[in-house]
């Protein structure tokens, strides 16, 4: 096989706590790959923007920064399959991810986003209860320190949260409705129906009805972000649920070792369809 892979590593400012087993996925699936016969290789993100343009037919993409994602336009643009796209990996930013769920019709609590700058323009809430709690999350990215999701209970602890976001340079705010229940995390690939997983506390019991709903949604949602590597958290509320977060290529580190032979084997699937395939159709 003379498939040439690159894998671009997420940027650790991107990956808060998390940069060992972010790159620990992608390079189990790296290996697998590597075992196929493919030639691969690695780059972290700075790396990946100042090179040369990379020579791959298939790139493994978890970097999420703006140069980065410019870079993997143009590679895509030059012919090589990237996974996951760059307009997926942006649609995973708050200011299109909120309205992308809703947009696919599954399960996710009432959210907006408002600007931090005052005076504070309150419609862009008035689908939300103000008076009953809610999360206030920073309006681009995901959270990248601990002060990046904030509860709050009311107009005044908001108000007060949007200054502080204002003062630290974030610009808007994504204020999503608090619901409550159990944190459960799942991951998928494909459609779901290649591979998914959830992850429940312990104590938790997740019946098989709940998990198929989430499995379908959690397809669903990624088809819409166009994502072919995908995770998320959903909260459980005894017989229903509401998916609260949604995240491009997560580390899988509960589940990597049976996720990453997954992702490899959906990765030469595309590649086989894909108009510059090198590789024989099964």
């Amino acid at each position: 096989m003379n498939l040439r892979i690159l894998g671009v590593y997420r940027e650790v400012e991107f990956s808060p706590g998390k940069v060992g087993a972010d790159r620990a996925i992608l390079d189990a699936v790296l290996a697998h790959l590597r075992a196929t016969g493919a030639q691969t290789s690695a780059l972290d993100a700075a790396s990946f923007v100042a090179s040369t343009p990379p020579v791959a037919d298939l790139v493994l993409a978890m970097c999420q920064g703006g140069p980065a994602l410019s870079r993997l336009a143009a590679t895509a643009e030059s012919g090589a399959l990237v996974v996951n796209s760059a307009l997926a990996i942006r649609n995973c930013y708050r200011d299109l991810l909120g309205a992308g769920l809703t947009n696919a019709r599954v399960p996710t609590p009432e959210g907006a986003l408002i600007q931090t700058a005052q005076p504070f323009d309150w419609r862009a809430l008035r689908t939300l209860e103000l008076s009953a709690p809610m999360y206030v999350k920073r309006g681009d990215l995901h959270a990248l320190a601990p002060d990046d999701v904030q509860r709050v209970e009311g107009l005044e602890q908001l108000e007060a949260t949007l200054i502080r976001f204002a003062r630290r340079g974030i610009g808007r705010a994504y204020v999503q409705q608090e619901v409550s229940g159990v944190v459960v995390k799942f991951y998928g690939v494909g459609t779901g129906d290649e591979y998914f997983s959830a992850v429940a506390p312990e104590g938790f019991r997740l019946h098989d009805g709940l998990r198929h709903d989430l499995q379908g949604a959690g397809g669903v949602a990624a088809a819409a972000l166009g994502l072919e590597v995908w995770g998320g958290d959903a909260i459980f509320d005894t017989d229903r649920f509401a998916i609260v977060d949604f995240n491009d290529w997560p580390s899988f580190e509960r589940v990597r070792e049976v996720a990453a032979p997954v992702i490899a084997r959906r990765c030469l699937t595309l590649m086989r369809s894909h108009p510059a395939a090198t590789l024989p159709a099964k």
